[in-house]
């Protein structure tokens, strides 16, 4: 399926899948039955699937989805019948795959929750504060939650518990503290004091996380 226009408000995930070349007319059977149940659910836009990459033993796809609302999206990452064909397909073809959100889908997000346009590298910064520590605060403690998973199982679910804890509760916590740096109402002065409070944070996030794993 072809991408369509941009639908101002949309939010989009994407998806890498490696692919052995053994496993090309089941990988293309899988996608067939899941694009299929995914152009059922609501908010859906459209999907757009293309090889990246060529590998001696394998070929990596990207997959973009698109829908109305993060919300949307976030229902059918969690759909139970996709979850069902995933698992079925990782163990026994062991496809790999990991997944992420577009920045910009986070920025008009955002934008709809202040006065003015934000602009993408505030928003950037605003998502890597909140995702950096989320990400690396659930991974220990999905696998020892899930000893048993996959990485690819694992990775679906952290990604999906990280995007919903961004979107719906840090980013909107956080862009609070920092609405008038945001919203560009700061002084020269202020501005760079937010940009260094920020800088901070980060070098206290990693040094911390650095320091509890030894390194």
């Amino acid at each position: 399926m072809k991408p369509g226009r941009r639908e101002p408000g949309s939010f989009e995930y994407h998806f890498e899948q490696r692919v052995d070349r053994r496993h090309l007319d089941r990988f293309h059977h899988f996608c067939a039955r899941l694009d299929q149940l995914v152009q059922q659910q609501e908010g859906f836009i459209n999907l757009d699937r293309q090889a990246i990459q060529q590998q001696p033993d394998a070929i990596v796809f990207r997959t973009s989805l698109r829908f109305a609302t993060i919300q949307q999206c976030m229902n059918w990452l969690d759909h139970p019948k996709r979850r069902r064909l995933l698992l079925k397909e990782e163990e026994e073809a062991g496809f790999h795959f990991q997944g992420k959100a577009n920045w910009m889908g986070y920025g008009r997000w955002l934008s709809q929750r202040i006065r003015r346009a934000v602009p993408t590298w505030k928003v950037n910064l605003m998502v890597l504060l909140t995702l950096y520590p989320s990400a690396m605060l659930l991974s220990p403690v999905l696998r020892r939650l899930l000893p048993d998973a996959s990485a690819a199982t694992l990775m679906l679910v952290s990604n999906t518990l990280c995007v919903a804890a961004t979107s719906w509760l840090l980013v909107p916590g956080i862009s609070r503290v920092y609405r008038r740096w945001l919203e560009g109402d700061s002084t020269a002065l202020q501005s760079w004091a937010y940009l260094a409070s920020l800088a901070g944070l980060l070098t206290l996030l990693w040094w911390g996380f650095s320091s509890v794993g030894g390194g």
